[in-house]
């Protein structure tokens, strides 16, 4: 899934384990956005979609 708005997907990182002193080891994560389900409005009407909560929030203030 992507955010329609600005195209943000998922990415890969690491998840690191830590033993006390030092770094035990790491394994590969997948860090997804925060997607909702929300209505822009368009010269047509209404229109739902997928985005991101950065892009909720930048079309709330305009």
């Amino acid at each position: 899934m992507h955010c329609e708005i600005c195209g943000k997907t998922s990415t890969f990182g690491k998840k690191v384990a830590h033993n006390r002193m030092y770094v035990a080891g790491r394994t590969n994560r997948k860090i997804k956005p925060n997607l909702q389900r929300g209505i822009i409005d368009t010269p047509y009407g209404g229109k739902r979609v997928t985005m991101c909560t950065r892009c909720m929030r930048t079309l709330r203030k305009s």
